[in-house]
């Protein structure tokens, strides 16, 4: 195509694009061809940036979804029409867990869409409005560029938005407009990445209203939820956690979250939690809730009893105390309530605080046959520091939570609220593709069930051509176990066609597994597991190398983890007081 930039100093609308794109860290973008965007293509490596092409474009809107959960944000393309609909699957996905993520479309020649002409991909009547409609519903901002006035200025509003909100955005272009030259004049001002200051005043009230809420009563405790993580505030929420002192409990969807501190008094899911880490919660005199997401499953269905005149709940551009909101922004009030509270010291020494096991399901007696209580403990031993572990939505979401992280600092992501099986698998390409440019991970793991595996399988050929090192723990229980385990446990549609999952490398990487770069692994028994784990080449050398890795875990199709029927009880007696 030439040269997108010439002398004068302008630039081609999609090089814009993609030079914004660059300037947010992105390195890789996702997507299918398809003819919309053929010329579209053509920039990405002209910016820098790298083409990962997906199986599909359901694959490449989770893969976007992995990347910015591990770089921060991420962008993918598709077609206009059907690719873009294959994609809204992962983008709601995005939506719902604030992850920000740009969906770029190329949509058919600006000409035919002012004349109403009837383009393949549409609806056949002549009208090219009604995809963008329905990403409105799962997008911050969106807009369709059909003509290079305020082109530029589109692109920018439409970034700035999903940087304030964290969320996916929508940027429709033209095929003919994608080459045409704008001015880059704009690309010297940089994006809003800083959410606006608070008001001095109003934090200072929040702030010491906060501070004595903690230290003046009793017990005070501390809930790290999933959008402490989603907004990329590990950091400033680890630090308020050791400078309140008081005890800090993680929910299913943060978990991952550092466990190594000695106020670390367990995950909370209501009913499905450990008696003494749902009691010092449940009795609590404040609650300081660090970006709660109170979903179903992330409060064991609702099961969580924390009075609401407790809660100090930090979201990303509110601070609510009791009834009242704040409008001040989450990162600002973290850095500002930790220094307040490093002025007052806690009244006792955080050793002294946890008076449970805050990991009382890591001990289960050694059974014959491979069952979840034995799995999840096994392979919390198994994680590292520096492990990036992506963990499917069904029984792994229930059983990760097990797992005792003390000591091993990881990234742990898995899809909480919008629970698409499926989702792991993809993720896990866009997630692992940023962890190798930051190089600062140690092993990428997936952790999935067979029929969550069976919805994006072709996602496995990425993982196996970009030779990402990635370890896959395959839990195979003969179908839909939790959907068994709600109705229908002998039910043919709870079954899934049964596969020889030992020939996965060869189908979807046959020149890798000729080359010793696919390896299968199985095991029925605790023994075959922890041979396993243990073996050198599988949890060192092969990782290193970018050996794809697969394990399948033999498991009784009704078997289920300690907190599905604690939840489902908790459940059962809701509904009777009801």
């Amino acid at each position: 195509m030439g040269d997108a930039t010439d002398n004068s100093g302008d630039i081609a609308v999609g090089r814009y694009l993609f030079e914004r794109i660059k300037q947010l860290g992105v390195k890789s973008v996702f997507g299918v061809p398809g003819d919309y965007e053929l010329v579209l293509l053509d920039m990405v490596p002209e910016t820098g940036l790298t083409w990962r092409g997906s199986p599909n474009e359901l694959n490449a809107s989770y893969a976007a979804d992995g990347y910015a959960r591990t770089n921060g944000y991420s962008a993918f393309i598709s077609t206009f029409g059907p690719g873009e609909l294959s994609a809204y699957c992962g983008v709601g996905g995005s939506y719902t867990e604030y992850v920000p993520s740009v969906h770029i479309v190329g949509y058919p020649p600006s000409r035919a869409m002012n004349d109403h002409l009837i383009m393949h991909h549409s609806l056949g009547d002549g009208q090219f409005g009604m995809y963008h409609e329905m990403s409105k519903h799962i997008s911050v901002a969106t807009t369709v560029i059909t003509s290079t006035l305020n082109a530029a200025a589109e692109i920018d509003r439409v970034l700035n938005a999903m940087i304030h909100y964290s969320r996916p955005v929508y940027i429709g272009l033209a095929v003919d407009i994608g080459p045409q030259k704008v001015s880059s004049a704009g690309l010297q001002t940089p994006l809003c990445l800083e959410q606006p200051k608070n008001d001095p005043e109003l934090q200072e009230f929040v702030v010491k209203k906060i501070v004595d809420a903690v230290r003046k009563v009793d017990k005070a405790v501390v809930i790290v939820d999933g959008l402490a993580i989603r907004n990329r505030l590990v950091t400033e929420t680890e630090a308020l956690v050791k400078a309140a002192g008081v005890l800090y409990f993680t929910t299913f969807m943060s978990k991952g979250f550092t466990e190594s501190l000695p106020n670390f008094g367990g995950v909370y899911g209501g009913a499905g939690s450990v008696p003494g880490v749902q009691n010092a919660i449940e009795t609590a005199d404040t609650v300081l809730w660090i970006g709660s997401y109170s979903s179903d499953f992330n409060t064991g269905e609702f099961s969580e009893r924390v009075r609401s005149d407790v809660i100090i709940d930090f979201q990303r551009s509110t601070l609510q105390i009791g009834s009242k909101k704040h409008p001040l922004n989450f990162k600002e009030v973290l850095i500002a309530v930790t220094y307040a509270l490093e002025a007052v010291p806690s009244r006792k020494p955080s050793t002294e605080l946890v008076t449970w096991d805050a990991n009382a399901w890591d001990h289960p007696e050694k059974p014959i046959k491979l069952t979840q209580d034995y799995l999840w403990p096994a392979l919390g031993r198994y994680f590292r520091s520096k492990d990036l572990v992506i963990a499917e939505t069904g029984t792994s979401s229930y059983g990760i939570p097990i797992a005792n992280l003390k000591g091993k600092d990881l990234s742990l992501y898995n899809q909480t609220i919008y629970g698409s099986i499926g989702f792991a698998t993809g993720a896990s390409v866009g997630s692992f593709v940023a962890a190798r440019e930051s190089g600062d991970v140690n092993r990428p793991i997936l952790i999935t069930g067979e029929g969550s595996l069976q919805l994006t399988v072709q996602a496995l050929s990425d993982l196996i051509r970009f030779e990402l090192g990635a370890t896959i723990f395959l839990v195979n229980n003969d179908g839909y176990t939790v959907e068994r385990l709600i109705h229908g446990p002998e039910a043919d549609y709870n079954k899934v066609p049964i596969w020889d999952y030992s020939k996965l490398g060869e189908l979807f990487g046959p020149a890798q597994t000729k080359a010793g770069k696919f390896k299968y692994y199985n095991a029925r028994t605790p023994d075959d597991l922890e041979t396993i784990l243990a073996d050198t080449d599988f949890a060192e050398k092969n990782p290193a190398n970018g050996t794809t890795q697969v394990v399948e875990l033999f498991l009784d199709t009704l078997d289920q983890p300690v907190t599905i029927p604690l939840i489902t009880k908790a459940i059962e007696e809701f509904n009777k007081v009801k």
